[in-house]
């Protein structure tokens, strides 16, 4: 009896300290939520990378490929004012025309957030990202932090965007 007493107690020992892995992942189709939740937040993702890519590119003098990643009829939010996004890529050359060179130095943080339903315009992946962007003509620097959102279609292109940062500080570069 103490035999069968002591065999049961190690098996047990043995079973509740073994290793546990997890087997769903939140893109499985056995995956489960909350029933209230919406959606899901991934920390990395190919849209962060592709977010990032766009900024890297576009602040090089690259908006042409930089483009590329946007839907034809994609729409950016600059500071609440609504352009097309071909007019908010002339915003790059101006810049470079005013001596001014702009590099995103770092990104505070960056995630994507994927909805369960698209909206009405077709989006439900979105990246948000708040970035360390510096702007630099001749000696004088200044660090800008923007807030910047980008609406993924289906297929990987940005359809809408909306950038938010404090033009204030731009003031003395573009004189």
């Amino acid at each position: 009896m103490k035999k069968f007493i002591l065999t049961a107690m190690v098996a047990t020992a043995l079973f509740a300290c073994g290793n546990k892995t997890e087997t769903t992942d939140a893109n499985s189709a056995t995956a489960s939520f909350p029933s209230n939740a919406s959606g899901y937040t991934l920390d990395s993702s190919a849209n962060t990378a592709t977010l990032q890519k766009i900024n890297e590119l576009g602040w090089s003098g690259n908006e042409v490929q930089a483009r590329t990643f946007y839907t034809d009829s994609a729409v950016v939010y600059d500071n609440g004012n609504k352009l097309t996004i071909d007019e908010n890529m002339k915003m790059i050359p101006m810049f470079k025309s005013k001596g001014i060179a702009v590099k995103t130095e770092k990104y505070d943080a960056i995630w994507e957030s994927v909805n369960n339903k698209a909206n009405e315009d077709g989006i439900r992946n979105y990246v948000f990202a708040y970035e360390n962007v510096t702007f630099t003509k001749g000696d004088k620097k200044v660090n800008v932090i923007v807030f910047q959102a980008a609406g993924f279609n289906k297929d990987g292109k940005i359809a809408k965007e909306w950038n938010v940062y404090d033009a204030s500080l731009l003031a003395d570069l573009l004189k």
